[in-house]
């Protein structure tokens, strides 16, 4: 059986972590807060926020959650958007996504100052991450990244293959790897790609990243392989009761690969970490910002 990549264990070494350097600043006066902003009814928004709430206590940083009515207009949420901008208190602002459709996403997102961007959404900081220039990445693409370099697997000279385009995963990913120092070499591919299985076969290391339940089986795989699976897909098992899946068909692979993520407890962990590594990194900068002016 494949070897399996665990985020848990790595993340319960860094919340260790996080509560020194939480600690740390407190002791200076100054205490780390995330400001969530929902504007949408989706019950695994309200889930996934619940987690980040929890993983900030646990960190010993401060949250508050601001949730927009379902009416709600662009000036609504900009408004608070700005709000929390100007807000010193404030360190880093994470937007739930998706919106309801009312509302203009890109708008919305380009209206998060780039230092307190700690979800890496803002156009800014992604024109950054193409550069390969210091910024804040989309903590699920760091997640994916964080996982293999921690459980010792080196991206040098690998083939990469990323299932999926998006701007919080895909695009972004592709450019981390792509960078001098990591050093991968990388194919993306997409709804329209051609020869998927083939291209897939030719991967050291897959990522799965197209919320679609049990979407990658052995075909798409060879046995040197390691395979990192984004997906978070809920189905519904004959008895009724729901199960959460991977986009892997982990029960069909997990005997043709090296290495594989499960899930869950496989990226997701680390996602939550690249939250917090990153608020922690808004904090420091803002300090050194105000020390310059």
């Amino acid at each position: 059986m494949a070897e399996l990549l665990k985020g848990a264990p790595i993340a319960k070494e860094l919340y260790g972590d996080f509560l020194k350097r939480s600690d740390d600043f407190k002791e200076r006066g100054i205490y780390p807060k995330l400001r969530i902003i929902i504007a949408s009814d989706e019950p695994a928004i309200e889930t996934y926020s619940s987690m980040i709430v929890k993983n900030c206590e646990k960190a010993g940083i401060l949250s508050d959650t601001k949730n927009l009515s379902v009416g709600s207009a662009d000036t609504d949420i900009l408004g608070l958007i700005s709000e929390s901008n100007n807000d010193g208190s404030v360190h880093g602002i994470i937007v739930m996504l998706p919106l309801w459709k009312q509302l203009d996403e890109k708008k919305i997102l380009a209206a998060i100052s780039p230092e307190k961007d700690i979800d890496g959404v803002n156009p800014y900081n992604a024109g950054k991450t193409v550069l390969g220039q210091d910024s804040f990445t989309p903590n699920t693409a760091q997640a994916c990244k964080d996982i293999i370099l921690r459980s010792g697997i080196e991206f040098s000279g690998k083939h990469v293959v990323i299932i999926g385009r998006s701007n919080i995963v895909g695009k972004p990913l592709a450019n981390m790897l792509l960078q001098k120092g990591v050093d991968a070499t990388v194919t993306v591919c997409h709804s329209r790609t051609r020869n998927l299985k083939e291209i897939c076969r030719t991967a050291d290391i897959l990522v799965a990243a197209i919320g679609s339940p049990k979407f990658i089986t052995k075909e798409f795989t060879n046995p040197g392989q390691v395979i990192v699976d984004v997906g978070m897909n809920e189905i519904e098992l004959p008895d009724g009761t729901v199960k959460l899946v991977g986009d892997v068909d982990f029960d069909n692979v997990k005997d043709s690969v090296k290495a594989i993520t499960p899930v869950p407890g496989g990226v997701s962990p680390l996602t939550h970490t690249a939250l917090l590594e990153n608020l922690f990194k808004a904090v420091k900068n803002q300090i050194n910002e105000q020390s310059v002016q």
